[in-house]
């Protein structure tokens, strides 16, 4: 219940810095409580990471990253992504975007994506010709298609379907657009 209402508070208040006293006083516990199970807020975001970890192997993730090519991996992963936060929140992308924060984060969310990312980079730079770094730069940029779309999901713009034949299509377009002419 403390993980599911800290996630909770990272999505309504749209940032990582949530308070253990908040989410006692929203469950009606002592904060020696949350502090009995997590010795600070920093171990409370890392077992809200290992929840959102857990679902997104549980999506497939690691499965999809090993598609055929960069195309097949970036719009896998980009729409389990997309599916995971449409039904679950943002709270990844609010925890590691605060880059003081995120530092101090590890477990099996920085594990998975460190993995993925790594995994998607190698293929863009094999495929596309791009130096290491350029490669991670690429996939990065493209992360941003299922955040967005996710996020004008959940505040009702578009629609679910809508958002995942975008991100579908601005993923193919963006990568056959990087390709090198030969």
């Amino acid at each position: 219940m403390m993980v599911e209402e800290a996630d909770r508070q990272i999505n309504l208040r749209r940032s990582a810095r949530i308070s253990p006293a908040d989410i006692a006083g929203d469950l009606g516990t002592s904060r020696s409580l949350i502090y009995s199970y997590f010795p600070d807020p920093a171990a409370l975001l890392v077992a809200v990471l290992d929840r959102h970890a857990k679902l997104l192997t549980d999506s497939g993730i690691e499965a999809a990253v090993r598609g055929p090519d960069f195309t097949a991996s970036m719009i896998g992963c980009s729409l389990i992504y997309l599916d995971h936060v449409v039904e679950h929140g943002a709270a990844i992308e609010l925890c590691f975007r605060d880059k003081w924060l995120a530092r101090g984060l590890d477990g099996a969310m920085r594990t998975l994506g460190v993995g993925v990312y790594r995994r998607l980079a190698r293929q863009a730079q094999r495929e596309l010709d791009y130096s290491a770094r350029d490669a991670l730069g690429v996939v990065q940029i493209l992360q941003a298609v299922p955040e967005e779309g996710a996020r004008l999901v959940r505040s009702g713009d578009i629609s679910h379907d809508v958002a995942r034949g975008l991100c579908r299509r601005l993923i193919g377009a963006s990568v056959e657009e990087l390709r090198p002419i030969l």
